[in-house]
């Protein structure tokens, strides 16, 4: 008699530690003793895909093991279904439900496995999208800003939805039907004060040209990079034209008394070499300012590329005579732009 008092004791105290899940009939939420259970309502439904989570609030977090969402096409799913579970704890968490059929009804409900036991949450329903229906998007395209020859920075915006993010970026093309696997180019977004940015400079954009862009989020649910893509608003800017820079060097001039003849070389830098007519070095040995125009000049070939290096043999020269070199270059039939000024005696 006084084990079996014993033992009626010991299971009472059990049952008095352990949590117990029980439903509250009146709320939207299921109750337990210790623990509620929120699920929130499905979103970024697409044909194969949908998020959803749940708020788990405890009174002993440390006994919650494992939170996550359950689904299944029938109605009140459980641990036993489809699970995913997310790693946060005693916060609002998300998950990303994969493998869908399209067009299909799906219940699924939040749950937290608290001591020995599993609370679920209310119960929510959704419907797939069509294989051919486009499915809101957690990206958001931002107009594009900083546009020059160079390229363009734009703002991309994600709002949670409870996948592993791989990545943020914005890509672009000449087409306005397109996607990240048949882009012309893209460029990835880095988060900067709270807000991803994507920086596409360098990206061979090119001048007087209409691209259309879009940012892009890829994502997964497990370490296997076998991404899923959303897709921000496509929208568009016209690159400008590249404006004409020149930068003109004249190297120090040499004098080769044996052939008596002097050396002489230079560089040039343009961003438009199509419009060059001549390059080359005018001289004088009266003028410290040496002109194409009035003075000697000696040219070389024309460039085909921005960068050019170039040299120059002048002969019929003055012995013991001070000489001034400079490159020059004409460009758009009548245009002149003139380098650095250097001078050599003949002596």
């Amino acid at each position: 008699m006084k084990k079996t008092l014993v033992s009626i004791l010991m299971a009472m105290a059990l049952l008095w530690v352990l949590p117990s899940c029980k439903q509250d009939e009146n709320s939207l939420n299921h109750f337990t003793d210790n623990v509620v259970v929120t699920t929130a309502e499905p979103a970024f439904i697409t044909g194969s895909t949908a998020s959803c989570g749940a708020e788990v609030t405890a009174d002993d977090a440390g006994l919650l093991i494992g939170l996550g969402v359950c689904w299944s096409k029938s109605a009140n799913p459980t641990v036993d279904d489809n699970v995913m579970q997310s790693h946060r704890c005693s916060k609002p968490y998300l998950c990303l439900l994969t493998d869908l059929e399209p067009n299909t009804q799906y219940h699924v409900r939040g749950f937290a496995q608290y001591g020995t036991e599993y609370c679920y949450g209310s119960e929510k329903t959704f419907t797939t999208l069509a294989a051919d229906v486009p499915a809101a998007s957690p990206v958001t395209t931002l107009p594009a800003y900083e546009i020059t020859y160079e390229g363009f920075s734009c703002d991309v915006t994600v709002e949670p939805f409870g996948a592993t993010l791989w990545q943020v970026g914005v890509c672009y093309s000449q087409n306005p039907d397109f996607t990240f696997n048949n882009c012309e180019g893209y460029c990835m977004a880095y988060l900067e004060d709270d807000v991803y940015r994507a920086h596409c400079y360098g990206y061979g954009l090119l001048p007087n040209t209409q691209y259309y862009y879009r940012a892009f989020v890829a994502y997964g649910n497990g370490h296997e990079y076998n991404p899923n893509y959303f897709y921000g608003e496509i929208l568009s800017f016209t690159m400008p034209d590249i404006p004409l820079i020149f930068e003109l060097q004249t190297y120090v001039p040499y004098y080769w008394w044996s052939g008596n003849y002097i050396n002489v070389s230079g560089y040039l830098y343009c961003s438009k070499p199509e419009v060059i007519d001549k390059v080359g070095f005018c001289y004088s040995s009266t003028n410290e300012y040496p002109q194409y125009e009035s003075d000697f000049y000696t040219t070389v070939a024309t460039p085909t590329g921005s960068w050019y290096e170039f040299q120059s043999d002048v002969y019929n020269i003055s012995a013991n005579t001070k000489y001034y070199f400079r490159t020059f270059v004409r460009y758009m039939t009548d245009s002149i732009r003139y380098g650095n000024v250097k001078s050599v005696y003949t002596n």
